[in-house]
Protein backbone atom coordinates (compact mmCIF):
# COMPACT_ATOMS: atom_id res chain seq x y z
CA UNK A 1 0.00 0.00 0.00
CA UNK A 2 2.84 2.23 0.78
CA UNK A 3 4.74 1.60 -2.65
CA UNK A 4 1.18 2.82 -4.43
CA UNK A 5 1.10 5.38 -2.24
CA UNK A 6 4.82 6.44 -3.00
CA UNK A 7 4.13 5.84 -7.07
CA UNK A 8 1.25 8.05 -7.01
CA UNK A 9 2.91 10.33 -5.87
CA UNK A 10 5.99 10.68 -8.25
CA UNK A 11 3.77 10.79 -10.91
CA UNK A 12 1.93 13.88 -9.30
CA UNK A 13 5.43 15.37 -8.58
CA UNK A 14 6.53 14.73 -12.56
CA UNK A 15 3.02 15.76 -13.88
CA UNK A 16 3.73 19.19 -12.11
CA UNK A 17 7.16 19.13 -12.74
CA UNK A 18 6.43 19.26 -16.81
CA UNK A 19 4.11 21.48 -16.66
CA UNK A 20 5.86 24.34 -14.81
CA UNK A 21 8.72 23.35 -17.65
CA UNK A 22 5.99 24.16 -20.38
CA UNK A 23 4.69 27.47 -18.50
CA UNK A 24 8.49 28.19 -18.23
CA UNK A 25 9.61 27.31 -21.47
CA UNK A 26 10.47 29.84 -24.54
CA UNK A 27 10.67 29.33 -28.59
CA UNK A 28 13.58 30.02 -30.74
CA UNK A 29 11.74 32.79 -32.15
CA UNK A 30 11.13 34.66 -28.44
CA UNK A 31 15.38 33.75 -27.73
CA UNK A 32 15.58 35.63 -30.61
CA UNK A 33 14.14 39.08 -29.52
CA UNK A 34 15.60 37.98 -26.10
CA UNK A 35 19.19 38.29 -27.30
CA UNK A 36 18.14 41.95 -29.69
CA UNK A 37 16.74 43.32 -26.60
CA UNK A 38 19.65 42.35 -24.30
CA UNK A 39 22.12 43.46 -26.90
CA UNK A 40 21.04 46.94 -27.94
CA UNK A 41 21.24 49.17 -25.12
CA UNK A 42 23.33 52.44 -24.12
CA UNK A 43 26.01 51.52 -26.08
CA UNK A 44 24.16 53.02 -29.94
CA UNK A 45 24.85 56.53 -28.47
CA UNK A 46 28.53 56.83 -27.84
CA UNK A 47 29.51 53.91 -30.07
CA UNK A 48 30.01 56.00 -33.42
CA UNK A 49 32.14 59.13 -31.15
CA UNK A 50 34.16 56.06 -29.63
CA UNK A 51 35.30 54.28 -33.05
CA UNK A 52 36.11 57.82 -34.48
CA UNK A 53 38.54 58.04 -32.04
CA UNK A 54 40.12 55.05 -32.57
CA UNK A 55 39.68 54.09 -36.56
CA UNK A 56 38.47 57.73 -37.77
CA UNK A 57 35.87 57.60 -40.24
CA UNK A 58 36.49 53.45 -41.00
CA UNK A 59 35.27 52.47 -37.98
CA UNK A 60 32.00 51.34 -38.93
CA UNK A 61 34.21 48.40 -40.47
CA UNK A 62 35.10 47.62 -37.01
CA UNK A 63 31.52 46.69 -36.12
CA UNK A 64 31.55 44.58 -38.93
CA UNK A 65 34.45 42.61 -37.89
CA UNK A 66 33.19 42.44 -34.37
CA UNK A 67 30.44 41.21 -35.76
CA UNK A 68 32.34 38.33 -37.19
CA UNK A 69 34.05 37.62 -34.32
CA UNK A 70 30.69 37.36 -32.20
CA UNK A 71 29.40 34.78 -34.19
CA UNK A 72 32.23 32.80 -33.86
CA UNK A 73 31.57 32.99 -30.19
CA UNK A 74 28.07 32.22 -30.23
CA UNK A 75 29.27 29.00 -32.13
CA UNK A 76 31.57 28.28 -28.81
CA UNK A 77 28.83 28.94 -26.22
CA UNK A 78 26.30 26.24 -28.43
CA UNK A 79 28.79 23.89 -29.03
CA UNK A 80 28.87 23.79 -25.13
CA UNK A 81 25.78 24.35 -24.07
CA UNK A 82 24.79 21.22 -26.26
CA UNK A 83 26.22 18.87 -24.82
CA UNK A 84 24.48 20.09 -21.51
CA UNK A 85 20.87 20.68 -22.43
CA UNK A 86 18.28 21.89 -20.18
CA UNK A 87 21.04 23.21 -17.82
CA UNK A 88 22.45 26.92 -17.56
CA UNK A 89 26.00 28.26 -17.44
CA UNK A 90 26.04 27.43 -13.50
CA UNK A 91 24.76 23.76 -14.02
CA UNK A 92 27.49 23.32 -16.48
CA UNK A 93 30.55 24.66 -14.48
CA UNK A 94 30.16 22.19 -11.53
CA UNK A 95 30.32 19.50 -13.98
CA UNK A 96 33.30 20.46 -15.61
CA UNK A 97 35.76 21.51 -12.96
CA UNK A 98 34.47 20.51 -10.06
CA UNK A 99 31.72 21.18 -7.01
CA UNK A 100 34.13 23.40 -5.32
CA UNK A 101 35.84 25.02 -7.71
CA UNK A 102 32.22 25.47 -10.05
CA UNK A 103 30.89 27.31 -6.99
CA UNK A 104 33.54 30.32 -6.95
CA UNK A 105 33.48 30.54 -10.63
CA UNK A 106 29.58 30.60 -10.52
CA UNK A 107 30.00 33.43 -7.94
CA UNK A 108 32.41 35.46 -10.17
CA UNK A 109 30.20 34.97 -12.91
CA UNK A 110 27.40 36.17 -10.76
CA UNK A 111 28.93 39.23 -9.44
CA UNK A 112 30.27 40.12 -13.08
CA UNK A 113 26.67 40.01 -14.31
CA UNK A 114 25.81 42.59 -11.50
CA UNK A 115 28.18 44.85 -12.26
CA UNK A 116 27.14 44.93 -15.90
CA UNK A 117 23.73 45.42 -14.62
CA UNK A 118 25.48 48.03 -12.14
CA UNK A 119 27.19 49.92 -15.61
CA UNK A 120 24.20 49.87 -17.64
CA UNK A 121 22.64 51.75 -15.00
CA UNK A 122 25.54 54.27 -14.66
CA UNK A 123 25.66 54.88 -18.34
CA UNK A 124 21.73 55.67 -18.09
CA UNK A 125 21.90 58.64 -15.52
CA UNK A 126 24.88 59.68 -17.25
CA UNK A 127 23.07 60.75 -20.55
CA UNK A 128 19.78 61.14 -19.31
CA UNK A 129 21.28 63.48 -16.74
CA UNK A 130 22.78 65.50 -19.50
CA UNK A 131 20.41 65.86 -22.02
CA UNK A 132 17.20 66.03 -20.09
CA UNK A 133 17.26 65.82 -15.86
CA UNK A 134 20.40 67.43 -15.07
CA UNK A 135 18.89 68.63 -11.63
CA UNK A 136 17.45 65.34 -10.83
CA UNK A 137 19.49 63.68 -8.04
CA UNK A 138 20.92 60.36 -9.53
CA UNK A 139 19.24 57.70 -7.12
CA UNK A 140 16.15 58.87 -8.10
CA UNK A 141 16.36 58.14 -11.98
CA UNK A 142 18.46 54.77 -11.46
CA UNK A 143 15.95 53.58 -9.01
CA UNK A 144 13.07 54.28 -11.49
CA UNK A 145 14.70 51.84 -13.52
CA UNK A 146 15.96 49.39 -11.54
CA UNK A 147 12.34 49.15 -9.42
CA UNK A 148 10.43 48.86 -12.43
CA UNK A 149 12.94 46.25 -13.93
CA UNK A 150 13.22 44.09 -11.20
CA UNK A 151 9.08 43.56 -10.80
CA UNK A 152 9.23 42.71 -14.38
CA UNK A 153 12.37 39.93 -14.14
CA UNK A 154 10.27 38.37 -10.51
CA UNK A 155 8.04 36.29 -13.68
CA UNK A 156 9.00 33.55 -15.97
CA UNK A 157 11.56 33.61 -18.48
CA UNK A 158 8.48 33.26 -21.01
CA UNK A 159 6.71 36.62 -19.42
CA UNK A 160 10.13 38.30 -19.78
CA UNK A 161 10.77 37.24 -23.53
CA UNK A 162 7.19 38.16 -24.34
CA UNK A 163 7.75 41.49 -22.83
CA UNK A 164 10.84 41.63 -25.14
CA UNK A 165 9.04 40.98 -28.31
CA UNK A 166 6.07 43.75 -27.64
CA UNK A 167 8.75 46.36 -27.26
CA UNK A 168 10.77 44.85 -30.04
CA UNK A 169 8.88 47.43 -32.81
CA UNK A 170 10.27 50.69 -30.93
CA UNK A 171 13.34 49.99 -32.88
CA UNK A 172 11.77 49.98 -35.98
CA UNK A 173 10.98 53.51 -35.07
CA UNK A 174 14.46 54.26 -34.12
CA UNK A 175 15.57 53.04 -37.48
CA UNK A 176 13.20 55.36 -39.03
CA UNK A 177 14.29 58.14 -37.02
CA UNK A 178 17.93 57.88 -38.02
CA UNK A 179 17.18 57.07 -41.69
CA UNK A 180 15.88 60.74 -42.00
CA UNK A 181 19.56 61.77 -41.26
CA UNK A 182 20.01 60.56 -45.07
CA UNK A 183 18.05 63.75 -46.63
CA UNK A 184 21.62 65.84 -45.46
CA UNK A 185 24.18 63.32 -45.55
CA UNK A 186 27.20 63.96 -47.32
CA UNK A 187 29.18 60.38 -48.69
CA UNK A 188 32.14 62.32 -48.91
CA UNK A 189 32.73 62.77 -45.40
CA UNK A 190 33.88 58.58 -45.24
CA UNK A 191 36.20 58.72 -48.65
CA UNK A 192 38.45 57.29 -49.18
CA UNK A 193 37.67 53.74 -47.36
CA UNK A 194 40.01 51.76 -45.65
CA UNK A 195 42.75 54.99 -45.36
CA UNK A 196 43.59 54.91 -41.65
CA UNK A 197 44.66 51.39 -41.98
CA UNK A 198 43.52 48.12 -40.77
CA UNK A 199 45.27 48.73 -37.28
CA UNK A 200 43.83 51.00 -36.60
CA UNK A 201 40.07 49.23 -37.81
CA UNK A 202 41.37 46.49 -35.28
CA UNK A 203 41.91 48.50 -32.52
CA UNK A 204 38.27 49.75 -32.73
CA UNK A 205 37.29 46.15 -32.71
CA UNK A 206 37.70 45.80 -29.16
CA UNK A 207 35.32 48.89 -28.30
CA UNK A 208 33.09 47.30 -31.19
CA UNK A 209 32.75 43.95 -29.46
CA UNK A 210 32.32 45.43 -25.90
CA UNK A 211 28.82 47.06 -27.35
CA UNK A 212 27.54 44.08 -28.65
CA UNK A 213 27.66 41.99 -25.55
CA UNK A 214 24.62 40.75 -24.70
CA UNK A 215 24.32 37.85 -26.84
CA UNK A 216 26.16 36.08 -23.88
CA UNK A 217 22.45 35.95 -22.41
CA UNK A 218 22.19 32.90 -24.57
CA UNK A 219 24.07 30.99 -21.35
CA UNK A 220 21.41 31.06 -19.67
CA UNK A 221 18.70 31.11 -21.89
CA UNK A 222 19.73 28.18 -23.96
CA UNK A 223 18.19 26.59 -21.20
CA UNK A 224 14.55 27.91 -21.17
CA UNK A 225 14.21 27.25 -24.92
CA UNK A 226 12.55 24.41 -26.52
CA UNK A 227 13.32 22.95 -29.81
CA UNK A 228 16.39 21.61 -31.85
CA UNK A 229 19.98 23.12 -30.84
CA UNK A 230 20.46 23.61 -34.45
CA UNK A 231 17.13 26.04 -34.29
CA UNK A 232 18.67 27.95 -31.03
CA UNK A 233 21.78 28.71 -32.96
CA UNK A 234 20.17 30.14 -35.87
CA UNK A 235 18.08 32.11 -33.28
CA UNK A 236 20.95 33.69 -31.25
CA UNK A 237 23.10 33.96 -34.63
CA UNK A 238 20.58 35.33 -36.49
CA UNK A 239 19.79 38.30 -33.82
CA UNK A 240 23.33 38.96 -33.34
CA UNK A 241 23.62 39.58 -36.96
CA UNK A 242 20.83 41.84 -36.74
CA UNK A 243 21.91 44.24 -34.33
CA UNK A 244 25.20 43.71 -35.65
CA UNK A 245 23.93 45.22 -39.06
CA UNK A 246 22.07 48.01 -36.61
CA UNK A 247 24.98 49.36 -34.71
CA UNK A 248 27.29 49.65 -38.08
CA UNK A 249 23.72 51.29 -39.68
CA UNK A 250 24.01 54.00 -37.39
CA UNK A 251 28.01 54.23 -37.42
CA UNK A 252 28.00 54.72 -40.87
CA UNK A 253 25.06 57.30 -40.95
CA UNK A 254 26.49 59.41 -38.38
CA UNK A 255 30.25 59.40 -40.16
CA UNK A 256 28.54 60.43 -43.24
CA UNK A 257 26.31 63.48 -41.67
CA UNK A 258 29.41 65.01 -39.49
CA UNK A 259 32.47 65.81 -40.88
CA UNK A 260 35.65 64.71 -39.07
CA UNK A 261 35.88 67.95 -37.13
CA UNK A 262 32.57 68.02 -35.61
CA UNK A 263 32.10 64.44 -35.06
CA UNK A 264 35.44 64.78 -32.54
CA UNK A 265 33.73 67.24 -29.94
CA UNK A 266 30.29 65.12 -29.79
CA UNK A 267 30.07 62.14 -27.30
CA UNK A 268 26.56 61.37 -28.21
CA UNK A 269 26.44 61.80 -32.16
CA UNK A 270 23.77 60.06 -32.86
CA UNK A 271 21.44 62.88 -29.97
CA UNK A 272 23.22 65.89 -31.99
CA UNK A 273 22.44 64.58 -35.29
CA UNK A 274 18.57 64.31 -34.20
CA UNK A 275 18.48 67.36 -32.02
CA UNK A 276 18.92 69.51 -35.59
CA UNK A 277 15.67 67.62 -36.93
CA UNK A 278 12.55 69.10 -36.24
CA UNK A 279 8.84 68.59 -37.75
CA UNK A 280 5.33 70.03 -37.53
CA UNK A 281 4.17 67.60 -34.52
CA UNK A 282 8.12 67.18 -32.98
CA UNK A 283 10.28 70.08 -32.03
CA UNK A 284 12.85 67.46 -30.37
CA UNK A 285 13.35 64.77 -32.19
CA UNK A 286 16.47 63.46 -29.81
CA UNK A 287 13.92 63.15 -26.66
CA UNK A 288 11.64 61.26 -29.04
CA UNK A 289 14.46 58.79 -29.61
CA UNK A 290 15.70 58.83 -26.02
CA UNK A 291 12.32 57.80 -24.87
CA UNK A 292 12.21 54.99 -27.49
CA UNK A 293 15.59 54.26 -26.08
CA UNK A 294 14.93 54.29 -22.67
CA UNK A 295 12.97 50.71 -23.15
CA UNK A 296 16.25 49.41 -24.60
CA UNK A 297 18.11 50.05 -21.58
CA UNK A 298 15.92 48.82 -19.46
CA UNK A 299 15.35 45.14 -21.01
CA UNK A 300 19.02 45.23 -21.26
CA UNK A 301 19.07 45.36 -17.73
CA UNK A 302 16.17 43.28 -17.18
CA UNK A 303 18.20 40.25 -18.70
CA UNK A 304 21.35 40.81 -16.90
CA UNK A 305 19.98 41.33 -13.67
CA UNK A 306 17.93 38.09 -14.45
CA UNK A 307 20.84 36.25 -14.91
CA UNK A 308 22.81 37.56 -12.09
CA UNK A 309 19.26 36.68 -10.02
CA UNK A 310 19.83 32.77 -11.58
CA UNK A 311 23.50 32.96 -10.43
CA UNK A 312 22.30 33.62 -6.84
CA UNK A 313 19.99 31.61 -6.84
CA UNK A 314 22.45 28.48 -8.26
CA UNK A 315 25.30 29.78 -5.81
CA UNK A 316 22.64 29.79 -2.50
CA UNK A 317 20.94 26.46 -3.95
CA UNK A 318 17.61 28.39 -3.43
CA UNK A 319 14.16 27.21 -5.11
CA UNK A 320 13.48 30.37 -6.85
CA UNK A 321 15.37 32.82 -8.17
CA UNK A 322 12.37 35.35 -7.32
CA UNK A 323 13.79 35.95 -3.52
CA UNK A 324 17.03 36.93 -4.73
CA UNK A 325 15.49 40.38 -6.86
CA UNK A 326 14.77 43.02 -4.16
CA UNK A 327 18.37 42.12 -2.89
CA UNK A 328 20.11 42.98 -6.03
CA UNK A 329 17.77 45.44 -7.16
CA UNK A 330 18.92 47.50 -4.09
CA UNK A 331 22.79 46.63 -4.66
CA UNK A 332 22.34 48.10 -8.30
CA UNK A 333 21.18 51.23 -6.92
CA UNK A 334 23.68 51.84 -4.33
CA UNK A 335 26.90 50.63 -6.70
CA UNK A 336 25.67 52.76 -9.52
CA UNK A 337 25.33 55.73 -7.17
CA UNK A 338 29.23 55.73 -6.02
CA UNK A 339 30.73 57.04 -8.68
CA UNK A 340 30.55 60.24 -8.46
CA UNK A 341 32.25 61.91 -11.64
CA UNK A 342 32.41 61.10 -15.62
CA UNK A 343 36.07 59.91 -15.27
CA UNK A 344 35.24 57.34 -12.55
CA UNK A 345 32.38 55.93 -14.61
CA UNK A 346 34.77 55.58 -17.58
CA UNK A 347 37.01 54.01 -15.09
CA UNK A 348 34.18 51.16 -14.07
CA UNK A 349 33.09 50.96 -17.61
CA UNK A 350 36.80 50.42 -18.31
CA UNK A 351 37.53 47.08 -16.27
CA UNK A 352 33.99 45.71 -16.49
CA UNK A 353 34.32 45.82 -19.85
CA UNK A 354 37.50 43.80 -19.83
CA UNK A 355 35.78 41.56 -17.73
CA UNK A 356 33.01 41.05 -20.00
CA UNK A 357 35.27 40.18 -22.76
CA UNK A 358 37.40 37.82 -20.41
CA UNK A 359 33.98 35.91 -19.18
CA UNK A 360 32.63 35.73 -22.66
CA UNK A 361 35.81 34.66 -24.74
CA UNK A 362 38.62 33.37 -23.08
CA UNK A 363 36.87 31.25 -20.15
CA UNK A 364 33.85 29.78 -22.53
CA UNK A 365 36.43 28.73 -24.54
CA UNK A 366 38.64 27.11 -21.53
CA UNK A 367 35.14 25.27 -20.72
CA UNK A 368 34.71 23.76 -24.13
CA UNK A 369 37.49 22.11 -24.11
CA UNK A 370 37.71 20.69 -20.75
CA UNK A 371 33.87 19.26 -21.72
CA UNK A 372 35.55 18.17 -24.76
CA UNK A 373 38.36 16.55 -23.36
CA UNK A 374 36.84 15.06 -20.44
CA UNK A 375 33.72 14.08 -22.97
CA UNK A 376 31.49 15.23 -20.36
CA UNK A 377 27.49 16.12 -21.37
CA UNK A 378 24.44 15.60 -19.60
CA UNK A 379 21.72 17.80 -18.72
CA UNK A 380 19.01 18.55 -15.95
CA UNK A 381 15.59 20.21 -15.60
CA UNK A 382 16.95 23.79 -13.97
CA UNK A 383 15.08 25.78 -16.37
CA UNK A 384 11.69 24.60 -15.23
CA UNK A 385 12.66 26.73 -12.15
Amino acid sequence: MQNRKNFVRKIVQESGRRRRMKNNSITPRQLFFVIIQTQIGVGILSLPFTLFTKAKTDGWMSVMIAGVLIQFVILMIWLLMKRFPGSTLYDVIPLLIGPAAGKVLNALYTIHFIFVSVLILMYFHQITGRWIFPETPKWVMISCVALTSGYLITSSARIIARFFIIMTPLLIVLFLLIAYSYTDAHLLYILPVGVHGMKNVLVGTQDATVALLGFDAALVFFAYTNGKPEKKLKAVSLAALCVTLFYTYVTFTTFIYFNSEEIIIVPEPVLYMLKAFSFKVIERTDLVFMSLWLVSVATSFMSYLFIAAKGVQSVLKLKHHKKTIPYLVFTSIILATIPKSNLQIQQWGKYISLSGIIFTIPIICLLLIIAVARKKQGGNAQYEK
